[in-house]
Formats: C-alpha cells, sequence, structure tokens
C-alpha cells in the first residue's frame, strides 16, 4: 500500500468521541496523530471512508476531520481545517506536553 502521509506521526492513547452529521455517537481511542490527520481505533466499524465527522477531544476541543481509511480496527482521519486553536492543540498532542483547553471553534 502506498504511503500518503506527508507528517511524521507520534504515538498517542487519548479518548476521543467520533461525531456524525446523523447523530452518530462513538467512543474511541486515539492511536496516533500527525498534523494531518489521526487513527482512531474503535470497536466496531460503523463509519465508512468518505465520511465528514467531527472528533471531540473533551475537554480540549475538536477537530473538522474527513474518514480517508475504514477497517476492522478502526478509522483514518484527515483533518479538514485547522485554525490557529486547532494547530495548537495538534502542537501540544505532537510534542508530547501536557494538553490544555482551547476554545472550540463553530462548524
Amino acid at each position: 500500500m502506498l504511503e500518503h502521509r506527508w507528517g511524521k506521526r507520534r504515538q498517542v492513547s487519548l479518548d476521543v468521541v467520533v461525531r456524525g452529521r446523523n447523530g452518530l455517537n462513538l467512543h474511541g481511542r486515539a492511536r496516533d496523530v500527525s498534523t494531518e490527520g489521526m487513527f482512531i481505533q474503535l470497536a466496531a466499524q460503523a463509519i465508512s471512508t468518505n465520511t465528514v465527522v467531527e472528533i471531540e477531544l473533551s475537554p480540549h476541543g475538536s477537530l473538522h476531520s474527513w474518514v480517508v481509511h475504514a477497517g476492522d480496527e478502526g478509522i483514518g482521519v484527515m483533518f479538514l481545517s485547522t485554525g490557529d486553536s486547532e494547530k495548537e492543540l495538534l502542537e501540544q498532542l505532537l510534542s508530547g506536553k501536557p494538553v490544555t483547553t482551547f476554545t472550540k471553534r463553530s462548524v
């Protein structure tokens, strides 16, 4: 399989909620993150590729994302847009520093 990632991935273990437009709310665990995306381990494959979702990192905020991979172990998402607060959150996640709360933007 051809690798399309530009950014370096960092291993993490973060509880997240994946929220879909159709009322979908799935609890999962982020396993790795980069400036462009994230892999989220989910108990069941309930989301298909090409779905737009919000990845909530409570209480830190959320990231507007697009599902680019869906498999038995979880989903891979690409972040659709990152403003200053989202970039700050990603920088904190990638640096290994404790994550602080940032202002959630409206989508």
